[in-house]
């Protein structure tokens, strides 16, 4: 795809998608929801339910694979058959799955792109089997792919481990009302993405579950989920990008539909970071307005310890607007759909970014005194490793350094799949270009 110098039309809508990670723990708790119904008239109105709650639920990739593979019918499995599940490059997917399928009376196999081979889950599985999950590494240990042997899960007392992910938790967390003993839950380790695991709470709370936090301990008493509408948010990770587009833009504001400015969603950080690079962001009339402001920080220091996924937008923004920054909390980001960290150093350096890599938690970064400018003849060609955020966060710095090539755009359909058409509704050319 070609991508012509961005002339936006801004002071209009932006229609965000849905949250991916709302609607993907809106799934699990339909999914436990039903697991609780015997397969009676009651269970088929919940089915029902279960349809009317998701109107405005996510349209990515990741959520669409996540609700066929919680559709598939394994009350009926054959003796000794082993179901294969594929989850793609989708690590919130298989991780989920591996706590559910693990309450079935079965043999799975958990599988995924050779990318996902790479995605740790040894703090789950570790948990799972102190669950008495029986559950074998088929390749290399402590990643995909695993095999799991389902059964009846008890539950009880428990550690585990969050440093890498969050989701470890939450896929515990989400099962968790349906055990026996349910489940007293113990954090450890260095704790990472937090909000999300509190997003996870509070939407069990919501559909009636009785969990509570307290700092490290999350406790869970076993009880009902009472399905009901879930009310799904625009996504904040999405509104990150539109942010770094208007940031690096001559334009003045943008406006987004039913965006809320206190989301539980961990990315609704995005507000914050950016107003130190001249956004500004008010509640409006069903929405949310941003605006350009004239104050941008010269430096930027920013921790994304709770908000891993808006660092490919922040970081692009920083090196159109040649602001020097100084990034922590970075860690996990070599085990994200791509190493993004490496990946944004990588496709930086075509603009003459310059970076300090002062640890795997620490980066640094310095910005050339003019940025490069690419005529349609001598365009700047993006990899981006098949990873949909970093594929989005290097798009709009066309409005800063020109024409810009960039291959597999279709890879924003794990989370966005209509960014590239909204683009081009505002006014943007994204040409699909053959070599």
């Amino acid at each position: 795809m070609r991508i012509s110098p961005l002339n936006i039309s801004f002071n209009s809508e932006i229609d965000l998608p849905r949250s991916k990670s709302e609607s993907n723990r809106a799934l699990m708790i339909m999914h436990y929801c039903g697991v609780q119904e015997e397969k009676t008239q009651r269970h088929r109105d919940t089915e029902t339910q279960r349809n009317n709650s998701t109107t405005l639920i996510s349209t990515s990739d990741d959520t669409v694979l996540l609700r066929k593979l919680l559709s598939l019918d394994f009350s009926h499995l054959p003796y000794n058959d082993v179901v294969e599940l594929d989850c793609a490059n989708a690590g919130t997917v298989l991780r989920f799955l591996m706590t559910a399928v693990s309450m079935i009376d079965g043999t799975f196999v958990l599988m995924g792109s050779e990318r996902m081979k790479q995605r740790p889950v040894k703090p789950l599985v570790d948990a799972l089997r102190s669950l008495g999950v029986s559950i074998d590494y088929l390749e290399k240990e402590g990643y995909p792919p695993i095999k799991i042997k389902g059964g009846e899960i008890k539950g009880g007392n428990l550690e585990i481990s969050v440093e890498q992910s969050s989701q470890f938790a939450s896929s515990l967390l989400l099962a968790a009302p349906l055990w026996e003993n349910g489940l007293s839950l113990t954090l450890t380790g260095n704790l990472s993405s937090m909000p999300y695991i509190d997003m996870t709470v509070n939407m069990m709370k919501n559909a009636g579950v009785d969990v509570e936090r307290n700092e490290r301990k999350i406790t869970v008493n076993p009880s009902r989920y009472k399905l009901d509408d879930f009310i799904i948010e625009p996504d904040w990770s999405a509104a990150a990008f539109w942010y770094e587009i208007l940031a690096l833009s001559d334009k003045t504001q943008m406006f987004f539909k039913d965006l809320k400015i206190d989301s539980m969603q961990a990315d609704a950080v995005t507000k914050d970071v950016f107003r130190s690079l001249g956004i500004e962001t008010t509640t409006a009339d069903k929405g949310v307005i941003i605006k350009k402001t004239e104050v941008c920080e010269k430096y930027l220091t920013f921790d994304f310890t709770d908000s891993p996924d808006i660092f490919p937008a922040v970081v692009a923004a920083c090196a159109g607007l040649q602001v020097d920054a100084e990034f922590t909390g970075l860690k996990n980001l070599s085990i994200k759909e791509s190493d993004r960290k490496k990946a944004m150093m990588n496709e930086l350096s075509k603009l003459d970014v310059t970076f300090e890599d002062v640890s795997d938690d620490v980066l640094r970064m310095r910005c050339p005194e003019k940025l490069p400018y690419f005529s349609e003849e001598e365009y700047v060609t993006f990899d981006n490793y098949k990873d949909h955020r970093i594929a989005m966060a290097l798009v709009p710095l066309a409005m800063k350094v020109g024409h810009v090539e960039m291959e597999n755009p279709e890879v924003v359909a794990k989370s966005y799949p209509l960014f590239f058409e909204s683009l081009s509704r505002k006014g943007a050319e994204c040409d699909k270009f053959t070599s």
